[in-house]
């Protein structure tokens, strides 16, 4: 009996750990008049992962520090993830419409190294200072946190 209790347990964990995905960016217009205003009508802060494939560092940013932002629920009101993979060759549609090469558009805010973090406004301008790189993971989460209640505090007086 406990041998399956805990192979059940075992088997939730696993679907719920896995449930969590930060949306690859396809269409950052979209995305924002879909899910970019919270029941308050707030305006969310999109934090933008510039990352590419093969990427460690990228990896362990969005398994250590992403996902369990994510299934915190506490950035739910406040925060659009999502990421944005450079050197893939892929379109992504910006804040106003426009069809642009992934690399172009991380190049309008200057994030040719991975993993950037943005946080930008409804119109895809930056709106706390860009984190780029990772120093040491302990002190990530704080930095992240920080920067997006500034942020959320900028666009939303």
């Amino acid at each position: 009996m406990l041998r399956l209790l805990i192979t059940l347990c075992c088997l939730l964990l696993s679907q719920t750990s896995g449930a969590v995905e930060i949306p690859i960016a396809q269409n950052l217009q979209k995305s924002y008049q879909t899910s970019g205003i919270n029941e308050a009508h707030q305006q969310k802060v999109v934090l933008l992962l510039v990352s590419q494939p093969n990427c460690t560092y990228c990896a362990l940013i969005n398994a250590e520090i992403l996902h369990p932002m994510i299934l915190s629920g506490h950035y739910q009101n406040t925060t659009l993830f999502t990421e944005l993979e450079i050197n893939t060759g892929r379109q992504v549609k910006d804040f106003s419409g426009q069809s642009v090469d992934a690399n172009a558009f991380a190049q309008r805010y200057n994030a040719w190294a991975t993993p950037t973090l943005l946080f930008l406004n409804r119109k895809g301008e930056e709106i706390a200072e860009k984190i780029v790189g990772i120093n040491t993971l302990d002190l990530y989460n704080y930095y992240v946190d920080k920067s997006l209640r500034l942020a959320f505090k900028k666009i939303n007086p």
